[in-house]
């Protein structure tokens, strides 16, 4: 049986928080941008036409 951990210390858990909420935005935002980066570096520089 592992042993108990004692309640983490509030200061702490905030730090924590706040770092794993600062590599989620840059996550969101590396995936965001990411097709406009691909579409500047494409060699098409026509935009796509939908034939209806």
């Amino acid at each position: 049986m592992p042993p108990k951990l004692g309640k983490p210390e509030k200061a702490d858990a905030l730090k924590q928080l706040g770092t794993h909420v600062a590599l989620f935005g840059v996550w969101v935002a590396v995936i965001r941008i990411t097709p406009y980066i691909l579409h500047y570096f494409s060699d098409q520089k026509e935009e796509p036409v939908l034939d209806l």
